[in-house]
């Protein structure tokens, strides 16, 4: 199990990389590594970082996880801090939270 540190500051990877990580997700080069996650495909579909949500979140720039939920809820509106933290889960994991 995947555990995000709380307290950490994390900072948004540059646009060029994260171009690459999406373009990397979408030719099948990078695949969410549960087997679920690559039955299922989350990383292209669900969790694709280029969705809506994931990108916003990029969007928000550097901060700690609560800090970056209070933009988002600022900024777009409301959303779940669980449906949330799934998205910086595997925003980090991709490597696009650092």
């Amino acid at each position: 199990m995947f555990k995000q540190d709380f307290n950490k500051v994390y900072v948004m990877t540059t646009s060029d990389k994260r171009d690459i990580i999406i373009h990397n997700i979408n030719n099948l080069k990078l695949i969410s590594e549960t087997e679920t996650g690559k039955k299922e495909e989350w990383w292209l579909k669900k969790h694709n970082p280029d969705n809506d949500i994931p990108k916003k979140i990029y969007l928000l720039g550097n901060g700690t996880i609560r800090q970056l939920h209070d933009k988002y809820n600022k900024k777009y509106g409301f959303i779940e801090w669980s449906e949330f933290i799934n998205h910086t889960r595997e925003l980090i994991k991709q490597r696009i939270m650092l």
